[in-house]
């Protein structure tokens, strides 16, 4: 067997091919909705929009690109929107302001059949849409060709290892692409960065076993990755839980200092207890984009456990979806006391501070999970007490904590 075979079947990753193999619409990763899946479409539904309305004000004709590189077949085999019909729902809910130009690349033909269907009936409603088949990097450079001088939005859900270092850095963020004319500023990227694969390739390099393919596997995770580094990372890891969050932290830190740019990561789970099966890692080069993410992300997490609770059940006097809103409540109340505290802190290492320039440190502890409410109602609970000089009234990034004012 040759390697390229091998890695066919080293990434087939419970039951979802990065491979040869096509993941299409008959399979059952495409029959309904999983919770994971709810994040991640939540995440998109909350920060498209914003992102879309925010710079396509300085866009050509308000026009915004949209890319979706492994799009599926657009909607579950029960009728749910999969990510392109969504995103097709909130191009349609902006289209008298701005122009969501969307590009949805799909290598299954099965799966690519339906999401022609799906394009034909938005391109009626005149929308602007395009369903191109084949692997995301033979469309690569046509779809960047089509979005010069236009901001680019474009989201990266592969099922297993996607786009090489390479082509994310140099391509998409064009930092030596000849379609850098994209927009430098209004370049940002959503990508799966899988957590099985770093599993299942990471336990290649210390099984006795040596599979067919190994070789080419690990090549590809090491393009993947950008380098070989990974590899020693994951010997060094106590575990796979520490070996998927340093490979992960390590991936986004060398995309981020290659291209000039912040990052969010946020760990996606089937269900609370389960392990982390992929990591959404979110690419800007604006803190505006950074802090619109983050409000979208905590959103969407309420959604996800909402959608991690068991069914009702009928025997039972009450159900947990009875006690959810209490439980949310309390968990906002939890990330207050957090942030009460970690403004403290601040206010006594540092004296006044902006939201913005201190926000990680702010948010110590419930980073991705709390938002900006949070921090108002902290500064406002702080206010009452006579904690500090700042009222919590304004935009939240540009709050100016103070120490109290002298008596």
């Amino acid at each position: 067997m040759s390697d390229e075979a091998g890695l066919e079947d080293a990434l087939d990753l419970s039951g979802e091919s990065a491979g040869e193999k096509e993941l299409d619409s008959s399979s059952p990763f495409f029959v309904s909705k999983k919770a994971a899946a709810v994040l991640k479409h939540k995440i998109l539904e909350g920060y498209v929009v914003p992102f879309a309305s925010k710079v396509g004000q300085y866009a050509p004709d308000g026009r915004v690109v949209y890319l979706d590189s492994y799009a599926g077949p657009g909607r579950y085999e029960d009728g749910t929107p999969g990510s392109p019909a969504l995103i097709l729902e909130s191009a349609a809910s902006i289209a008298s302001f701005r122009k969501l130009d969307c590009y949805f690349v799909e290598r299954g033909r099965k799966s690519y059949r339906s999401l022609v269907s799906l394009v034909a009936e938005a391109c009626a409603e005149g929308l602007s849409a395009h369903a191109l088949q084949g692997r995301a990097e033979k469309h690569l450079d046509q779809v960047l060709e089509r979005a010069a001088g236009s901001p680019l939005f474009a989201f990266l859900d592969p099922f297993g290892l996607g786009l090489s270092f390479d082509a994310l850095t140099e391509q998409i963020f064009g930092s030596r692409s000849k379609y850098g004319t994209t927009g430098r500023n209004a370049t940002e990227v959503l990508l799966n960065f899988n957590a099985n694969a770093v599993r299942r390739i990471g336990g290649l390099l210390v099984s006795d076993k040596n599979p067919p393919g190994k070789p080419a596997t690990l090549r590809a995770m090491d393009e993947a990755c950008g380098g070989d580094w990974w590899r020693e990372e994951f010997k060094d890891s106590a575990d796979n839980a520490e070996a998927v969050e340093r490979i992960t932290v390590g991936f986004a830190d060398r995309v981020a200092e290659a291209v000039g740019a912040g990052y969010w990561t946020i760990d996606v789970r089937n269900r609370a207890h389960h392990q982390v099966a992929y990591r959404l890692v979110h690419f800007s080069r604006h803190p505006d984009g950074l802090w619109l993410f983050g409000e979208a992300a905590s959103l969407a997490q309420v959604h996800w456990r909402r959608a991690c609770l068991p069914p009702p059940n009928e025997g039972m006097l009450f159900d947990a979806a009875d006690t959810f809103d209490d439980e949310e409540k309390q968990r906002e109340q939890t990330w207050v006391r957090g942030i009460r505290k970690n403004i403290e802190q601040l206010l006594q290492r540092v004296g006044a501070f902006k939201v913005e320039n201190q926000l990680e440190e702010v948010l110590d502890g419930v980073l991705g999970e709390a938002r900006g409410k949070h921090i108002r109602a902290a500064v406002k609970e702080m206010y009452k007490e006579g904690k500090t000089g700042c009222n919590g009234v304004g935009e939240v990034r540009q709050l100016r904590i103070t120490p109290p004012p002298r008596p």
